[in-house]
């Protein structure tokens, strides 16, 4: 009888221990996820009210999308600026899961309103108005890089101030019209129109990822900036070999003209003289491998291998192919880590919510997220990517009267080749008044010396007349 009762007493601890942790992990998961599910379209309680939605506005207050008195949403008359916004705004039917108008559907509505108060709306028979959303995006110079995206070609653009982690553009193409989704979910876009390449794009990217091989390397060895390196154009390795692009032959030369004329060869040794576990940690230090948590908006996690078969993956990883992915928006984030003396912002979208009364309910402010490498090791970087701005391989990168710093990459998608690369560019402005951090992709553009260097130059230019 007594076993009988400490057994009960025992399963009856372990169902009240289940009980507790089943709880707690509810509760977890709503704080995390919570906002996600409400902004749901699947959310009936979303279908059901009658409220108005609230405006979004970009940082300087242009609306972007607002409600009729009879309830229709209501976007920008230019349609091109709609469709170059179309993933950052997103459109009703929700087909835009990074969109505001469905990742704050729960905020433009405001369903959280009191009893209290909507029981005062139906007594003076007013309709509830949701609240409003301004967002950090500038939406003429988000227009403006749409409209000097190559034609025809699809990518990112991303650009953030890496002083306060604003994102001032997060351009996505192809875009697509919400007008076309207003009535029916199911209307025709262009493939992949719903999908914001700047935050769940996942590409290789080649070169640019040298950037982070590179602060890898003084930081853990700082002779290395003292040693010389030879690339005959080829390199030849247990397991495999690497070429440099185009068959160039960079000869004897320092990691500075490496890093400028974007030698494979040198990258590919640094790797291996470096080793997996250094490498890896510092990838990883940036932001690799980790579950990004922002807030403001949900993004891919970018990945670097954590482990290699032979010394094959580990060479390519330093040159940022292989399994090596990023982001757009992840790799504008690590340009501006190294303009910011080695700390990481994080990222930002949302810079102000205000309800129907005109009370500010939330403000974004500046955060830092991590400190990714010393100043000291940042300033070395920033001085190699002005160096491949002025006279290597980003020279069309250059902007009169301002000292742009930058990495081009080519990135390599498919094993025979067959398939033109990927373009890179990403940089920044080394500029207190303008301190704009910028990433580029053009797939199947080819070499990032020439149209997303160029792309960069003019959305530069333009982010110092639009934003100041």
């Amino acid at each position: 009888m007594k076993e009988l009762r400490r057994n009960m007493r025992l399963v009856g601890t372990l169902v009240v221990v289940m009980f507790v942790g089943l709880a707690a992990w509810f509760a977890m998961t709503v704080f995390t996820q919570g906002s996600i599910w409400a902004s749901d379209v699947r959310n009936n309680r979303l279908r059901a009210t009658n409220s108005l939605r609230g405006d979004i506005t970009d940082r300087d207050g242009t609306v972007l999308a607002t409600s009729a008195e009879d309830g229709t949403r209501q976007y920008l008359a230019n349609a091109t600026a709609r469709r170059a916004l179309s993933q950052t705004v997103g459109d009703i039917a929700g087909m835009s899961g990074t969109g505001i108008e469905t990742f704050y559907s729960s905020t433009l509505l405001d369903i959280s309103t009191s009893l209290v108060d909507r029981l005062s709306e139906l007594f003076h028979s007013s309709r509830h108005v949701g609240s409003s959303v301004r967002i950090t995006v500038d939406g003429p110079l988000q227009a403006y890089i749409a409209s000097e995206f190559p034609e025809g070609y699809r990518g990112a653009v991303c650009v953030t101030n890496y002083k306060t982690g604003e994102i001032l553009a997060m351009v996505s193409l192809p875009g697509y019209d919400p007008y076309d989704l207003a009535n029916r979910a199911d209307a025709e876009v262009e493939d992949t129109a719903f999908l914001n390449r700047c935050l769940q794009g996942l590409y290789t990217p080649g070169s640019v990822f040298k950037i982070v091989t590179l602060a890898s390397a003084v930081t853990n060895d700082p002779d290395v900036i003292g040693q010389s390196f030879t690339c005959s154009g080829e390199w030849e390795y247990d397991g495999g070999h690497i070429v440099c692009a185009g068959g160039a032959s960079h000869g004897t030369l320092n990691l500075k003209n490496a890093f400028k004329r974007s030698c494979n060869v040198t990258f590919g040794k640094l790797a291996y003289q470096l080793g997996l576990e250094r490498l890896r940690d510092t990838a990883e230090r940036f932001g690799f491998n980790e579950n990004f948590k922002f807030g403001d908006f949900v993004v891919y996690n970018s990945a670097f291998p954590t482990e290699v078969s032979n010394m094959n993956g580990l060479v390519w990883a330093g040159i940022g192919q292989g399994e090596v992915l990023v982001t757009p928006l992840h790799m504008a984030m690590i340009a501006g880590s190294v303009a910011n003396g080695g700390m990481m912002m994080k990222p930002w979208l949302i810079q102000q919510i205000t309800n129907s009364t005109g009370s500010v309910t939330q403000s974004g402010a500046p955060t830092a997220y991590r400190q990714v490498l010393s100043a000291s090791a940042a300033s070395k970087i920033a001085e190699y990517m002005y160096e491949t701005v002025q006279s290597g391989t980003a020279t069309r990168a250059r902007i009169d009267g301002y000292t742009v710093c930058g990495k081009t990459g080519s990135a390599e998608v498919s094993d025979d080749k067959s398939v033109e690369t990927n373009a890179w560019f990403t940089g920044f402005l080394y500029d207190d008044s303008h301190p704009y951090a910028i990433s580029v992709v053009i797939e199947g553009g080819g070499a990032g010396a020439r149209m997303p260097s160029e792309l960069a130059a003019k959305a530069l230019k333009k982010a110092i007349e639009y934003v100041g």
